[in-house]
């Protein structure tokens, strides 16, 4: 595929129609499309994914330009529109996607949107039409697949996950051309009852037998079941190859990180002693209050009362009254006539006498005796006041908080330590939970295949059974000959996929170390593994290791990835078995990148800007300035087409031919 232009009307800030013609000479393959910051660059780019395929990253989904839309009054209608004419296959293509939109009382709404317009230039040079919409749609997945669609338009930011995707095996698969080779085991696959082999099998006459309609019922139900098993465990395989790549990149990291992963645990051991301690302090607050709430008068009072103590002693007071006993009680007794003890009291008698004398000293004519009942509620409330549990009490509060102050001090100084380092718990958080997924899915593996393999036990003696039985005319000899011709164009095609699926890999990985080295200079490599996943290794003495990647570093690891993969595929790869010729080919493709620089150095960019020109057949690059500035001295001569990105507002630019 390389495209011839690109036409845009009223599509965000291009109002109007404006249209981008494409360099495809060989010698001058680059197209550049300069613009600053917000003038439309991701737009551009945005834009051949929405003709192809009806879908952007926009944050907003309304692509009207704004001033058209200001422009309309009620029950105007204004169209967005992008058209694309390229070339695939020696044949020429016009894709055109378009939104109408209608202003109405309130404001301007987009009507349901349809599906793409197609057309191709026929042998006899007519323009025909696609109008069937299956038609369209696999037209345009032939062309371009939306799997494979973001490596060939891309922007700076999206090149740096490039190379990790977990679909990337499938995606590549297809860009070399392993796609037809797989359809074509998929069409004769024997366990499958509606491959060719299937079908053949289903054709053969055993009708005369009832036994050999029931094995025939039991073969299809097991080959639908394993076949349901061979998917359900190539679905494990991939998700036990993304763990095991998890767990050995997780485990590289912990072991590079062993120092931080101590200091680390250490915090989170401090950090927990400190919630354990802060809640022994609000307990051990909360105790002390509540005893001395429970008696904080006799507190309050203790010092009044040993000064009144003390003033007691300096006076000399006489306390010669019965305790409990007032001046009342004896003048009853005297007006009783009767004492407590049954003697009679009469006037001028001993013990009327006695009892006078004796009220003399009782209050209110004494105060003796009130300061002797002064004194004894003294020392009882000297015995409501626990001073040895309250003291325990705040003793251990300050404990608690003396821990609490010492340990927030460690945990300051080694918070200093860790900052602007990696969480490693976390990793090692990660990398529990990796392992024990993968155990379950190996576990699961294991059963579906020791099932599968009960399974294709149970098939074969039925199949055998059911030869037996079906054997009985020469038209089905002849259709068992002819499955067991399809099994073995089977098995060499399996074969051959196997085959060349791992030479593809090596020759990729060789492909993209050779183009790596000629963008980095320095002693690293990458690896491509079955999944065709991309990892950087660093020699380090005599060993290699996966270490850490600047920005700057993925973006040249992936756009060797990127260029070794294109540069693989535009080759005719042939292979020879059994004196037969495979040709596996694939359509050249372009490139095109919005800011592929934005995270290379200049050195790199250099290098980067003479490789791309030399491997794609088309490179449509929209850059800003000051990094074609770095580009154009070593790329400038390969470029045929140039324009500029004329922004005249933050809605509005105008795309300019640059003579």
């Amino acid at each position: 595929m390389l495209l011839k232009s690109i036409r845009l009307r009223n599509f965000r800030q291009f109002q109007g129609e404006q249209t981008i013609t494409f360099s495809c000479d060989p010698e001058r393959n680059v197209t550049v499309i300069l613009g600053d910051n917000t003038s439309g660059k991701t737009t551009l780019v945005q834009a051949f994914i929405w003709a192809l395929y009806g879908v952007t990253n926009f944050p907003t989904k309304d692509l009207l330009n704004v001033h058209v839309a200001k422009q309309m009054h009620v029950g105007d209608e204004e169209t967005v529109e992008v058209e694309i004419c390229l070339n695939h296959d020696n044949t020429d293509y016009v894709i055109r996607r378009s939104e109408v939109y209608v202003c109405t009382n309130k404001d301007v709404r987009r009507r349901p949107s349809t599906l793409p317009q197609l057309w191709y230039k026929g042998e006899d040079g007519q323009i025909e039409p696609i109008r069937e919409p299956v038609r369209i749609n696999s037209t345009i997945q032939r062309i371009l697949p939306k799997e494979l669609s973001s490596y060939f338009f891309f922007d700076g930011e999206r090149i740096n996950t490039i190379s990790s995707q977990q679909d990337v095996a499938e995606a590549v698969q297809g860009l070399l051309g392993l796609t037809v080779l797989s359809n074509a085991m998929a069409h004769l696959n024997p366990r499958s009852t509606r491959s060719v082999i299937g079908k053949l099998r289903s054709s053969l006459d055993v009708n005369s037998s009832q036994r050999a309609e029931q094995i025939v019922n039991q073969i299809d139900q097991y080959t639908e079941r394993r076949d349901n098993i061979t998917k359900q465990i190539d679905d494990l395989k991939q998700q036990i190859t993304y763990y095991q790549e998890q767990i050995e990149e997780t485990e590289n990291f912990l072991r590079e990180h062993q120092p931080t992963a101590a200091l680390q645990r250490k915090r989170d051991e401090l950090e927990r002693n400190i919630r354990a301690e802060e809640r022994a302090l609000e307990e051990a607050k909360n105790r002390f209050v509540e005893r001395f709430n429970k008696n904080a008068a006799a507190f309050f009072a203790r010092p009044m009362m040993k000064m009144a103590l003390e003033s007691l002693k300096q006076t000399e007071v006489s306390d010669k009254g019965i305790p409990g006993m007032n001046a009342a009680a004896i003048d009853y007794i005297i007006s009783r006539g009767v004492c407590i003890c049954g003697e009679e009291i009469r006037e001028g008698s001993s013990h009327h006498a006695h009892l006078i004398r004796e009220r003399d000293f009782l209050p209110p004519q004494s105060i003796g005796a009130m300061l002797r009942t002064f004194q004894d509620q003294i020392k009882l409330y000297e015995t409501l006041w626990d001073y040895d549990n309250l003291k325990a009490a705040h003793s251990e509060f300050r404990r608690c908080k003396d821990r609490i102050n010492t340990w927030y001090e460690e945990l300051s100084e080694l918070s200093k330590q860790i900052k602007g380092r990696e969480d490693v718990i976390k990793h090692e958080e990660k990398l529990q939970d990796y392992r024990s997924r993968l155990n379950r899915l190996l576990s699961t593996k294991e059963k579906l295949i020791e099932e599968s393999g009960k399974l294709a036990n149970e098939i074969e003696r039925l199949q055998h059974h059911w030869d037996s039985l079906a054997v009985v005319s020469e038209k089905n000899r002849k259709i068992q000959l002819y499955i067991r011709y399809a099994e073995a164009i089977h098995e060499w095609i399996k074969e051959t996929y196997e085959c060349r699926q791992q030479e593809l890999r090596k020759q990729l990985e060789e492909r993209v170390n050779r183009i790596f080295a000629q963008m980095y200079h320095g002693r690293r490599k990458v690896s491509i593994n079955e999944r065709f996943r991309v990892t950087l290794w660093t020699s380090v003495d005599k060993d290699e290791m996966v270490t850490d990647e600047s920005r700057g570093l993925e973006t040249v690891k992936n756009f060797a990835f990127i260029a070794g993969l294109v540069d693989l595929a535009r080759e005719k790869i042939k292979e020879r078995i059994g004196g037969l010729e495979m040709a596996l080919s694939s359509e050249p493709y372009p490139l095109v990148m919005d800011a592929p620089f934005s995270n290379a150095d200049e050195k790199h960019v250099s290098n980067i800007s003479r490789v791309l020109p030399d491997i794609a057949e088309q490179v449509i690059m929209v850059v800003m300035a000051k990094d074609w500035g770095f580009a154009e001295p070593v790329m400038g001569y390969r470029v045929g087409k140039k324009y500029y990105l004329d922004k005249r507002s933050e809605t509005l630019t105008y795309i300019r031919e640059s003579v």
